[in-house]
């Protein structure tokens, strides 16, 4: 017996192409499936219907396997299972775009980030060293003083 050929393991839940199936009808149930959300008008809370976003947790639950699984079976389809996060992506990006899914939400789970550094080109801030010197007149010195902010050295 050729042990090569041998299959270990237990068999997949799917092929690629009955995965590919399952994901397209997730996208419909998605689609026919709205989440609604209450919102008050004219003092009587009303139901309005909101479209569901397409996520990789709600595909794998809908086709009853793990992420860890999704994993696994992306080295094996991996054209397959990089058009379904791409497809998942693409929802949840243009959702947000139009306002239709928060934002904030979708940067988030899609790793997002505007970080710019306009000041320090990289370097920890330090503060400053040199001590800053104001010369005031005496009256607003007074005043200053007064109030109890601070010590002022009044030059004359």
């Amino acid at each position: 017996m050729n042990t090569l050929n041998k299959k270990v393991g237990r068999p997949r839940a799917y092929t690629p192409e009955a995965l590919d199936a399952k994901f397209e009808e997730y996208v419909e149930w998605v689609k026919a499936n709205p989440v609604y959300i209450n919102k008050v008008s004219a003092g009587e809370i009303i139901a309005v219907p909101t479209q569901r976003p397409l996520t990789l947790v709600g595909f794998c639950q809908f086709a009853k396997i793990s992420k860890d699984t999704f994993r696994r079976y992306e080295d094996e389809f991996c054209d397959l299972l990089t058009h379904v996060r791409v497809a998942i992506e693409a929802d949840q990006l243009e959702g947000a775009l139009c306002g239709q899914y928060d934002s904030g939400i979708v940067a988030r789970v899609l790793h997002l980030a505007d970080r710019q550094d306009v000041t320090t080109n990289g370097k920890a801030i330090t503060a400053a060293t040199q001590p800053i010197s104001v010369v005031l007149d005496p009256e607003a010195a007074k005043i200053i003083q007064s109030i109890g902010k601070m010590t002022v050295a009044v030059k004359e």
